[in-house]
């Protein structure tokens, strides 16, 4: 998992920018549906969709920080 990710959704939760989460999640979850299906491709795709879904899970639990504090 990219500690850059881990980084930019810490900043978003601190400045309890929802929308900016929510954004990033539907791009991370965009792209990953897009490789996932272009299966059988020359390329192997398997570690970038890894990533994707790592991510996706990163910013899951920013939403859900998110969502405590109300």
């Amino acid at each position: 998992m990219s500690e850059a990710m881990r980084l930019i959704v810490n900043g978003y939760v601190k400045l309890r920018a929802r929308k900016e989460l929510d954004d990033l999640k539907a791009d991370r979850c965009r792209m990953a549906t897009e490789l996932k299906s272009r299966h059988g491709s020359v390329f192997d795709l398997s570690s970038p969709i890894r990533q994707l879904e790592d991510e996706i899970r990163v910013i899951e639990k920013g939403l859900a920080k998110l969502a405590g504090e109300r």
